[in-house]
């Protein structure tokens, strides 16, 4: 009877650590705007990317807006950044094309659980 809410609990311990650390931003990341975001895309290539779609779109002053997560490095040696935006259909093509691209959507309650942690800061 033990067993098994034992083996329960270290697996939710072990999703709600896995949660935490890939949610939490490194204290070296720079936050850029959508203006720098975009400037940057098409000025520099890209190390790394990954895009995060969330499950359900997020509110700006009310009004629903999909707003993606994209975090990246240009250069291996560059610290890693993070951009909250709206990615348009032609800055999303240019992102896709590349080899470097990773895409992570997240589902529900992950979102939920991630957006109660970022407000809990």
């Amino acid at each position: 009877m033990k067993r098994p809410i034992v083996i329960l609990s270290l697996g939710l311990l072990t999703v709600i650590a896995v949660v935490l650390l890939t949610t939490r931003p490194r204290p070296e990341s720079k936050k850029l705007s959508q203006a720098e975001f975009v400037a940057m895309v098409q000025s520099n290539p890209l190390a790394k990317v990954r895009i995060y779609y969330p499950a359900k779109p997020g509110k700006v002053d009310g009004v629903p807006v999909m707003l993606n997560e994209v975090r990246a490095t240009f250069n291996q040696s560059d610290p890693a950044f993070i951009a909250r935006v709206r990615l348009t259909p032609e800055l999303e093509g240019k992102l896709l094309a590349r080899t470097n691209v990773t895409i992570i959507e997240l589902n529900a309650f992950v979102q939920k659980a991630r957006d109660w942690l970022v407000r809990s800061k």
